[in-house]
């Protein structure tokens, strides 16, 4: 089999037809900036989450941004997030001039430690920055309250996890302000780079609408604030609202594949993800982990399977951070997940007999390695 890590040709198949006729329609129309379709896409998200406010953009590192700079973040500020991410969760806070603060994260689920962020907090600290990671809700309910203990705004950064819940509340609706990402490779991708904030709070939704924009208000070429240059385009909004429609069938499968994954490796000799019910976790990857990733890794491509490292080098670690003084050892376990994880493909797409392969693979390598163990002589 050749088994890759994400389908997108197959995914696109099911909504080429729609995609095709909306292009046409917007080239005809020639309204191709902030249009009747990232209008729409926004009402859609909007529906879905609960959310009032949901700003498109032209990638999640701006909506990252936006976020950060609606709420006045800047020079001589801190945000404390965590170093097991995609960089741009860290790079936006530098971005707009503040300073990442790290904490560790729970081994549990790779997401933040809520009982190491109250000793990060210092009187620069203007916002926590949580990241909702492969698609698991954080432990949102003891942030919150570390934030309105101490008056300290959060940011959710939820690229991975639009559409994952905790009950009825959906990611996005536990801070004040959060962002998404429609990277191709999303739960929700689309056919190019797009992004979008949410928000509760009519000012802050008020802010980024203007700051996506230069920071124009209702009149043009009056510029309230500084901004810059973050609009979706019409083409992309268009192809996002149509595979909007599918967005909940998609995260059932992926849920229902790590599902049917963790029930037939729960006795080899890996770690699996955990799942806790059938919301918090939307499964933008399928994350296992073992001491021996790299050999899992090689096994698998020799097989035909492609997996990735997310992510390889935690952030404390990255060359551009050094400036921040942090070592190797600084936060044992971002360290630990670095070296250990691997996601299995898991795109809904897949068929079951490829998932079947798959399993048949890693256990066929966790077998072998059982035999090579050496044998001791009491």
């Amino acid at each position: 089999m050749n088994i890759p890590p994400i389908n997108l040709k197959a995914q696109f198949k099911g909504v080429k037809n729609d995609i095709m006729k909306g292009i046409r329609e917007i080239l005809d129309d020639q309204k191709l900036i902030l249009g009747q379709y990232c209008l729409k896409l926004e009402e859609q998200v909007a529906g879905m989450t609960g959310i009032p406010h949901a700003v498109s953009c032209a990638n999640g590192t701006d909506a990252l941004i936006l976020s950060l700079m609606a709420l006045g973040i800047g020079h001589g500020d801190e945000v404390i997030t965590t170093p097991y991410t995609f960089f741009s969760s860290a790079s936006s806070i530098a971005l707009v001039g503040a300073r990442p603060v790290f904490v560790d994260i729970q081994e549990c689920d790779m997401n933040i430690d809520p009982g190491l962020i109250e000793k990060a907090i210092t009187p620069n600290t203007k916002a926590i920055a949580v990241v909702h990671l492969f698609g698991k809700i954080c432990d949102m309910k003891t942030i919150t309250a570390i934030g309105q203990k101490h008056n300290i705004p959060i940011v959710e950064d939820m690229a991975q996890a639009l559409g994952a819940r905790r009950g009825n509340v959906s990611a996005g609706n536990f801070g004040d302000i959060a962002a998404t990402s429609f990277y191709p490779t999303k739960n929700l991708g689309g056919i190019g780079e797009g992004g979008m904030v949410l928000t509760k709070r009519d000012d802050l939704g008020e802010k980024v609408r203007k700051l996506r924009v230069h920071g124009m208000g209702e009149k043009p070429y009056i510029h309230e604030m500084i901004g810059f240059n973050s609009r979706l385009d019409e083409i992309k909004a268009m192809a996002l609202s149509v595979k909007f429609s599918k967005l909940a069938l998609w995260n059932k499968t992926r849920l229902e594949t790590a599902g049917y994954y963790n029930m037939h490796l729960r006795d080899v000799a890996v770690t699996l993800p955990i799942i806790e019910d059938e919301t918090s976790h939307i499964f933008h990857h399928y994350v296992l982990r073992t001491d021996k990733r790299d050999a899992l890794q090689a096994h698998l491509k020799e097989n035909g399977i492609m997996t990735g490292i997310y992510y390889p080098v935690p952030l404390h670690l990255q060359p551009c951070f050094s400036y921040l003084g942090y070592a190797e050892g600084s936060f044992p376990m971002a360290e630990k997940a670095a070296k250990t994880s691997l996601a299995m493909p898991v795109f809904p797409e897949l068929k079951k007999t490829e998932k079947d392969y798959i399993i048949k693979m890693i256990r066929s390598f966790c077998e072998l390695q059982v035999e090579e163990q050496p044998v001791t002589q009491e």
